[in-house]
């Protein structure tokens, strides 16, 4: 199931996740830039802690946090956007055209998930 496996470790109360309508998702993201991979490292205040390869300049991190977020819930790269938080490590990212179920499915999420990097193919 797309997105089962987006979260590292679950917090019960889901604080990083607020509906906005019945398809459209607002996650709490706190961005690491530069990282040796594109990861979820876990939850951090609230917040999922993302890793990604790209550095922080010119948009490219926004950009690979978008297409990570993107391929793993399985939605197109349009459908995922920032919010709030450009140029800044705590980002606020609307999914839309996704239904809760698939959120609903991160309750029984495994303890720990890799996921393969972002380039753009």
């Amino acid at each position: 199931m797309p997105g089962k496996a987006l979260i590292s470790y679950i917090d019960i109360s889901m604080q990083f996740l607020e509906k906005l309508e019945p398809d459209m998702w607002l996650l709490r993201v706190t961005v690491k830039p530069g990282a040796g991979r594109d990861e979820v490292l876990g939850l951090h205040a609230g917040r999922i802690k993302v890793s990604v390869k790209a550095p922080p300049v010119d948009g490219r991190a926004n950009k690979a946090l978008c297409i990570f977020i993107s391929r793993t819930l399985g939605v197109g790269k349009k459908q995922v956007w920032i919010q709030r938080g450009l140029r800044s490590r705590n980002k606020d990212v609307v999914v839309s055209g996704v239904p809760g179920t698939v959120f609903n499915a991160l309750k029984d999420a495994p303890a720990k998930s890799h996921f393969a990097g972002t380039d753009d193919r």
